[in-house]
């Protein structure tokens, strides 16, 4: 898979301190890619999928980063969720009768 390089410009005092709490540049663009992915998750303009690959991460090891953000993979409004379990509760009167 190729990839599209892009420029992540920082202030210079914010890179020193950040510098001088042990942060490389790698270590930056890595917090900063894998952030920028989760936000992207988060408002709905990457799939949980498309989210782990930009943050070059495994898709389980991505949805432990999300909770670790309390970011979740799940989420359903009052009606998704009365639905669900209605199709629940439907697919376990079928398994029963």
């Amino acid at each position: 898979m190729s990839k599209i390089k892009t420029v992540l410009e920082i202030p210079e005092d914010a890179y020193l301190a950040l510098s001088a709490s042990g942060y490389s540049k790698k270590k930056i663009a890595r917090d900063a890619k894998e952030l920028l992915a989760a936000r992207l998750f988060k408002i709905g303009t990457l799939s949980l999928g498309k989210a782990a690959e930009l943050a070059e991460m495994s898709l389980s090891r991505f949805i432990d980063f999300l909770d670790t953000l309390e970011i979740p993979v799940l989420s359903y409004d009052g009606e998704e969720l009365s639905d669900e379990f209605k199709t629940v509760k439907e697919l376990t009167e079928k398994d029963e009768g």
